[in-house]
C-alpha cells in the first residue's frame, strides 16, 4: 500500500497515511473528526536506477542492461565506463588485462588492436613530452 502524506491547514503537521490505490485519498484525523481541515502533500516521487552499478560484478552489469533494448555501442560505452571506474580505484584495469592476456594466449602473443593502440598513444605521449610531434595526417 502506498504512503500518502496530509498536512494540516493551521497547525502544519504533517502526517503519513496507508491507503490504497483505489480508495478515496482523504484524511480526517485519527479521529475522524477533522474534516476540512487536512489537505493531501504531493511530492515527487524518488526514483533511481542503474545509479549503483557495481564495476567489479558482472552481474550486476548484466542486470543494469537488462530491457533496455541498448545498441551494441551503447553496451560498449556502459562497458567503457566500468573499465574506467576500475581503473580509477586499481590504476588499471583487471578485467581488461585479464582479457588482454587471455587473448595473447590464445593468438601466440600478439597483442589486441586496442592493446596496440594505448601503446601508440603511450609512445606518442612520451614523445610529445621531449619535444618530438608525431602526426599521422
Amino acid at each position: 500500500m502506498p504512503i500518502y502524506l496530509y498536512e494540516h491547514k493551521e497547525t502544519g503537521e504533517v502526517v503519513e497515511v496507508f491507503q490504497g490505490m483505489m480508495e478515496k485519498h482523504e484524511y480526517h484525523g485519527s479521529n475522524n473528526r477533522e474534516k476540512g481541515l487536512w489537505r493531501r502533500v504531493y511530492v515527487n516521487p524518488n526514483l533511481s536506477f542503474d545509479t549503483a552499478v557495481d564495476p567489479f560484478d558482472q552481474k550486476s552489469f548484466v542486470n543494469s542492461t537488462v530491457n533496455k533494448n541498448d545498441t551494441w555501442g551503447d553496451l560498449q560505452d556502459r562497458s567503457a565506463e566500468a573499465s574506467e571506474r576500475r581503473a580509477q580505484k586499481m590504476g588499471k584495469d583487471p578485467v581488461k588485462e585479464k582479457f588482454y592476456a587471455d587473448y595473447n594466449k590464445k593468438t601466440n602473443g600478439k597483442l589486441h588492436v586496442n592493446q596496440m593502440k594505448e601503446k601508440t598513444k603511450a609512445a606518442i605521449e612520451k614523445a610529445s613530452k621531449k619535444g618530438i610531434n608525431i602526426d599521422f595526417n
